[in-house]
């Protein structure tokens, strides 16, 4: 009776050491599986971001890309030259809204770049980015050049177009009422002298678009 004591003893001792070791190897895998399903999910939101994000991306160059290309044939077939003081006028706006255009399309590229940021990867879309925006660089500048002429062009034409309606007014009221002669010979020579200077610039102008 004595010995069944001692090996039932034995044994309830040596059960909860195995059951321990079985429960430390239960933890030892449930902490691995854990941590595994966190990381697959942190790879699987990894991608699933740089979907999106690349997706953002290509919407983005596939709007910049044709008015890029658009802009640049624009740049190289340059201004028309105006003929009178309305053509002028509807060049300058046409000017404007290319430059305002400009604007618009680098908030497109700018927002397309920052979606390629976002990625886990973006080696290859900063590389496109640059070639495009070193593209877009060009343009710009040469938009910001016909703003500056086309402004100082519109107001030297506006300038020549007061002068000669003043010149023609002149002219037409040479003769008060009384009969005298209110035209001043002086005056007319000065202001024919102001007219050639302005309409030489305005050529020179015209030239250089």
């Amino acid at each position: 009776m004595c010995c069944h004591r001692t090996g039932t003893s034995a044994q309830g001792d040596k059960v909860p050491a195995d059951a321990q070791v079985f429960k430390d190897e239960l933890a030892r895998i449930t902490k691995y599986v854990t941590e595994l399903q966190a990381n697959t999910k942190i790879e699987c939101d990894k991608y699933s971001n740089d979907v999106k994000f690349w997706a953002e991306y290509r919407t983005g160059i596939k709007e910049f890309n044709p008015w890029l290309a658009g802009a640049e044939k624009a740049v190289t077939e340059g201004l028309s030259k105006p003929a009178d003081l309305a053509e002028v006028k509807a060049l300058n706006d046409k000017v404007n809204a290319f430059d305002k255009n400009c604007v618009n399309y680098l908030k497109v590229l700018t927002s397309a770049q920052a979606a390629a940021q976002k990625m886990t990867t973006h080696s290859e879309a900063d590389a496109e980015v640059a070639g495009l925006k070193a593209r877009f660089d060009a343009v710009k500048g040469i938009a910001d050049t016909w703003v500056k002429k086309c402004d100082v062009l519109v107001k030297e034409w506006v300038l020549l177009d007061n002068t000669v309606t003043e010149l023609n007014s002149w002219v037409a009221k040479d003769k008060s009422a009384e009969g005298e002669n209110q035209f001043s010979l002086e005056k007319m020579e000065s202001t024919l002298g102001e007219l050639k200077n302005i309409f030489k610039q305005k050529e020179k102008l015209v030239e250089g678009l």
